[in-house]
């Protein structure tokens, strides 16, 4: 069973519609006792890093996140949930003070700078292929897709080899698909993106089977 994770952040209906479109085995569960036979985990959501962490510290779910991650139960982030992946953020209501993500992956979340940049960043924009190799999630997607996109804050100091494909918003190129061992994540919205986007969660639908 893949187990999506209710913590109070947006936009999950339309991710459990997308995941029945492969599967009856999913279920949105808001209790970490509901993790104990999982065969994948999904973050989904919209909204903010700090109060995403918060509800999840408040339900219990980051150690028993972690703890199935680290046992190789494949975790897959969406939007919010794929920057929760990272070491930490500085999107919070505390000026000057970050908050701790689930650590997973090298690298930090930060807002958008740049005089030329509109923020948030929102709308279709195209995947530029980094290390073909490592490619699971991607399999069936051509490089320079579109997918839909919309956040103001991005991953910098991201361990390249983790890095699956880039996006550039104007003069900056930042990581949006991730992979790594058992850990997967975009930034982008899969489940708005079309039969391109579908296709990623139907890869990691396939990927919780083995």
């Amino acid at each position: 069973m893949i187990a999506v994770l209710d913590f109070g952040m947006g936009n999950i209906h339309s991710c459990l519609k997308a995941i029945s479109r492969y599967t009856d085995s999913y279920k949105l569960v808001d209790s970490p006792e509901d993790l104990k036979n999982v065969s994948g985990i999904i973050l989904p959501g919209d909204g903010a890093f700090e109060k995403a962490m918060k509800n999840l510290e408040a339900k219990g779910f980051v150690e028993a996140v972690t703890e199935k991650v680290n046992s190789g139960v494949p975790v897959f982030g969406i939007c919010i949930g794929y920057q929760l992946l990272f070491q930490d953020s500085d999107e919070t209501t505390k000026e000057g003070m970050l908050v701790n993500g689930f650590g997973f992956l090298k690298g930090r979340i930060r807002r958008f700078k740049g005089k030329k940049l509109k923020v948030p960043h929102m709308g279709w924009n195209r995947l530029v292929f980094e290390n073909k190799k490592q490619n699971k999630i991607l399999q069936g997607i051509s490089n320079g897709t579109y997918m839909y996109f919309i956040h103001s804050y991005r991953p910098i100091e991201v361990e390249f080899k983790a890095v699956v494909a880039s996006c550039s918003y104007y003069e900056e190129k930042f990581p949006v698909v991730v992979e790594k061992e058992n850990i997967f994540g975009t930034q982008f919205h899969p489940e708005k993106s079309d039969r391109a986007g579908l296709k990623i969660l139907e890869n990691f639908i396939e990927l919780t089977k083995t």
